[in-house]
């Protein structure tokens, strides 16, 4: 059956080969110390329940001080960071798992606690409609070419540290989707308006990092998270994500990561009722699929294969029990598992909802 294929080794197209399909979903822990620098705490995490994946995604390390997501991210923003992210790669490489750091802008969604009072910004001085944040600055166009350079030098980083690659973060309403999104980004510039204008600036990131990684002396992978609508009325659609996508994917990205609620949640924006990861499969079949979002039981595995996913992140199931990967074929470990909510867990709701 198809959900055997993630017990067995994976390799990307550009030789990294991980020992199964399984990976350990990017996570906001908020375990580092007030500057973002590598923890006790997270090295611990990640020693613990990194052991039984393929691949380890370290979720949400910020690419500079403006673009802190929350108080206890981790920072990728500095040189004085790559001593502690060597730390927390051996860890994660001493369990057999491959490494991958997760890039991230906070743009608008973030708030002057967070960032240490940097200055929150955004593609437009629009206030996000949720959480809490401040009101973001405009980016000037010099701005945005500096958080270009940004993500490639916190990739530069990444290579140094001895991580096996880097997720770019297009997801969650952070600064990549910003961008995308007609409701956060009225700029009239080249960075704003059409399609194509607002797609610029994601593309930009991306070819960055690319060009970045192709320094590594070593196979190192670059992925794209992505969410892949916004339900709110004038938001992100479906169909504009798509063309992004279709974009992307003449890119050459090692994988695509679906950042769903649920893996098999219908589409919002299209007058269809097909799973949301088909639909991108269909689009950009050539570019490898990660797919995310409430995988937990046997069946889920099965059904997230039937999708067309190359690659299945788990979250709240490692969390709960790193060994879940040998288990998930055995429906009596997992009994009453699907019924925990973040409460039970003792999760902070914000990082559940992502799980």
């Amino acid at each position: 059956m198809g959900e055997f294929q993630y017990e067995r080794p994976y390799t990307f197209a550009n030789g990294l080969r991980l020992r199964n399909g399984f990976c350990l979903a990017p996570l906001d822990l908020r375990t580092s110390l007030f500057d973002g620098a590598v923890s006790q705490n997270d090295c611990t995490f990640y020693q613990q329940h990194t052991g039984q994946v393929g691949l380890s995604i370290v979720g949400s390390l910020y690419v500079a001080p403006a673009g802190s997501t929350v108080t206890g991210s981790m920072s990728i923003a500095d040189d004085q960071q790559i001593a502690g992210l060597k730390q927390l790669a051996a860890a994660i490489h001493q369990q057999g798992s491959r490494a991958v750091v997760q890039l991230v802008h906070a743009g608008r969604m973030t708030n002057h606690f967070a960032t240490n009072g940097a200055p929150v910004v955004g593609p437009s001085a629009i206030r996000g409609t949720h959480g809490q944040v401040d009101q973001p600055q405009a980016l000037t166009t010099a701005q945005i070419d500096t958080i270009v350079a940004d993500f490639g030098a916190a990739t530069q980083r990444a290579i140094a540290a001895g991580f096996d690659g880097v997720e770019i973060h297009g997801a969650n309403s952070f600064l990549l989707q910003q961008f995308m999104s007609p409701l956060s980004n009225q700029r009239q510039d080249d960075y704003g308006g059409s399609l194509v204008n607002r797609m610029y600036f994601p593309m930009r990131v991306a070819q960055r990092v690319l060009t970045v990684a192709t320094r590594a002396q070593r196979p190192f992978v670059v992925g794209y998270r992505i969410s892949p609508e916004e339900i709110e009325a004038g938001g992100l659609s479906l169909a504009d994500n798509l063309v992004l996508i279709r974009a992307l994917s003449h890119l050459p990205l090692s994988y695509l990561s679906l950042s769903l609620r649920d893996y098999a949640q219908p589409a919002v924006t299209l007058a269809t009722q097909r799973p949301v990861a088909e639909l991108v499969k269909r689009f950009a079949p050539q570019l490898p699929l990660m797919i995310a979002g409430g995988i937990r039981t046997h069946a889920d595995v099965a059904r997230v294969a039937d999708l067309g996913a190359d690659l299945a992140a788990v979250g709240q199931q490692m969390i709960v029990d790193p060994a879940w990967p040998k288990k998930f074929r055995q429906p009596e470990t997992l009994k009453g598992k699907a019924d925990w909510t973040a409460t039970t867990l003792g999760i902070p709701e914000s990082i559940y909802r992502y799980l």
